[in-house]
């Protein structure tokens, strides 16, 4: 079938890459590794070890080790064979067992505890070592695989052919195994709060830092730069999940350097076919690795930073999901901002096939919080230069922040669809919002919740206002499926309510102001997460001049500040 989703694509590609560039299976593996062959008695023999999953969840509640000693050429599997394997992790060894195989694949089930030491369960067979039971399996209960990252394995072969045939001296494999792992990570930018995930399919991650100044993302992990580790790293991958909600860093290029040295971007893979994050893709071969190790000064760990790059990456490229066409996009000017037309060129060719113009309608789309703003039919042309086909459109103050721009159904077929995630920025850069707003309860005692709020326009007048906002708990994690009523209070008026939810915590609301709403009022996040508990902000629609903003910003010091400060100064009270 042609209807491939794409989402599948890179991460496919990108496995396939590393997959043939790790063919030989010497160096370090995710999950698992394949040894070079060795001779054992007189036989031609490779050893395999896998662990599963591949990847460490503080959710699994079991692994499974998989040894497995086999003939190189015919695959035919050694009988009677001891192991006693040495596990270790940050420096630190956590298993130091012998086990026994009959005839199969030595299986270990691995029960994850916080515990000081290993308790073993099986069949205790004395200097062979453990053996599966008759009706329970082999199991190790303790402190392995608590986190993920690096875990080195030092395997001596004892026996082989015969339980009584002990090879001297033994046959010692050295292997190393990641166990890849998500770590999520909060940082603030002008007032707001966002949620980047790294996944190391590596080593653990540590020194996470985000600069605000400069957008730079930074963090490490344990590395050896030796001559022996290196020649036994086949790839590192790292994955930069990057929210969607975050339009300052959803830039078309970055700049990435490893311990300072910068690294080509041809290893920088942007990925946005996921739905609510952009996941940057860095990918370092054995090769380049090598490259670098004499100019690196601290040879204990690999450091990365990641910027957004000054310099415009065009055209940026998906894959429809169908897989049949690769689509570029770019604009003029760069980066785009409200109040300016901006100029979309399409860029489309056949993907996999020689670059052959034809004709080839499509559907130019602007989206924002699911909503259109533009909607073209472009009776365009496929497999011509860039800057051939283009769409026009002026973004208001209405429109900031992530859009997504689609390119639908290309020559009429439904699955030829790409999406692009793009950020509308302001031409004004003075930025005020959000309003972090504490909830009560009924009875005014303090709640479980806080509220960000933010609306465009700022200065607010008769026409349509969008308030957006972010509902977190008292840790300010976002609250997934956050159901609220959006209610407008005027002269101890209901005039506006709304029910709704917020997913992932956020939500927005489009409220059309009338001359005679002109005033203060009382805006109300009621019932929120169905607690009974709210939160409440005066605000202001004003005629049209600048003085109603300055009268918003002092109603909300007095309303959100001054209880704060009157409570610590112990004369609220007086106030109430």
């Amino acid at each position: 079938m042609l209807a491939v989703h794409l989402y599948w694509i890179i991460p496919v590609l990108l496995i396939l890459a590393i997959s043939f560039n790790t063919h030989s299976a010497s160096g370090h593996g995710l999950g698992g590794e394949t040894l070079p062959p060795v001779i054992i008695a007189g036989k031609n023999a490779t050893m395999s070890i896998f662990v599963t999953p591949p990847e460490f969840n503080s959710k699994n509640k079991e692994y499974n080790i998989v040894l497995k000693l086999y003939e190189t050429n015919t695959q035919a599997v050694i009988s009677h064979v001891t192991y006693h394997v040495q596990i270790s992790h940050d420096g630190k060894q956590l298993l130091d067992e012998k086990f026994h195989d009959d005839s199969s694949n030595l299986t270990l089930k691995v029960i994850p505890q916080n515990t000081d030491s290993i308790k073993m369960s099986g069949n205790d067979l004395g200097d062979l070592g453990w053996t599966p039971g008759f009706i329970s399996p082999l199991q190790a209960e303790g402190p392995l695989f608590l986190s993920g990252g690096l875990y080195k394995f030092k395997i001596q072969v004892l026996t082989v052919d015969d339980d009584s045939n002990k090879l001297n001296p033994p046959v010692t494999f050295d292997a190393a195994i990641s166990l890849a792992q998500t770590t999520d990570h909060k940082i603030s930018y002008e007032k707001n709060d966002y949620l980047l995930g790294i996944v190391s399919y590596y080593d653990k991650i540590e020194d996470f830092g985000f600069d605000s100044a400069s957008r730079k993302i930074s963090f490490s992990m344990p590395y050896e730069w030796t001559e022996k580790n290196i020649a036994q790293t086949n790839v590192v991958h790292e994955e930069i999940h990057i929210p969607k909600t975050f339009p300052e860093l959803l830039v078309t290029k970055y700049d990435v350097s490893v311990n300072g040295i910068k690294i080509s971007d041809s290893s920088v893979t942007v990925d946005d076919y996921t739905s609510d994050s952009r996941v940057v893709h860095l990918v370092l071969y054995q090769k380049q690795i090598s490259s670098m190790a004499n100019s690196i000064s601290d040879k204990s760990k690999m450091a990365f930073t990641i910027t957004p790059s000054k310099d415009e990456k065009f055209p940026i490229t998906a894959f429809t999901r169908n897989a049949i066409f690769e689509v570029g996009l770019s604009w003029e000017p760069a980066p785009i901002e409200s109040g300016k037309k901006t100029r979309f060129y399409v860029d489309i060719s056949r993907y996999f096939a020689p670059r052959v113009q034809e004709g080839g309608s499509f559907d130019f789309v602007i989206k924002q919080h699911g909503k259109e703003l533009l909607r073209k039919t472009i009776d365009g042309k496929i497999g011509v230069s860039e800057k051939t086909n283009f769409a026009d459109f002026e973004f208001s103050d209405k429109n900031l922040g992530p859009t997504v721009i689609s390119i639908e159904k290309i020559k009429e077929e439904e699955l030829s669809t790409v999406d692009f995630v793009v950020a509308v920025n302001p031409a004004d850069t003075r930025k005020t919002f959000p309003i972090r707003i504490p909830s009560v309860s009924l009875s005014d005692s303090t709640g479980n919740y806080f509220v960000d709020m933010t609306w465009i326009p700022e200065n607010l007048q008769p026409g349509q206002t969008e308030f957006i906002f972010t509902i977190y708990d008292k840790n300010l994690q976002p609250v997934p499926q956050a159901s609220y009523d959006f209610v407008l209070i005027q002269n101890g008026i209901q005039v506006y309510k709304k029910s709704n939810t917020a997913k992932a915590g956020g939500s927005f609301e489009d409220v059309t102001f009338f001359d005679k709403n002109k005033g203060q009022m009382d805006l109300r996040l009621e019932n929120i997460d169905k607690s009974g508990e709210y939160v409440s902000l005066p605000i202001a629609v004003t005629p049209e001049f600048p003085l109603g903003w300055y009268i918003v910003l002092a109603l909300m010091f007095f309303v959100v500040l001054m209880p704060n400060l009157l409570r610590k100064t112990k004369i609220r009270n007086l106030f109430l």
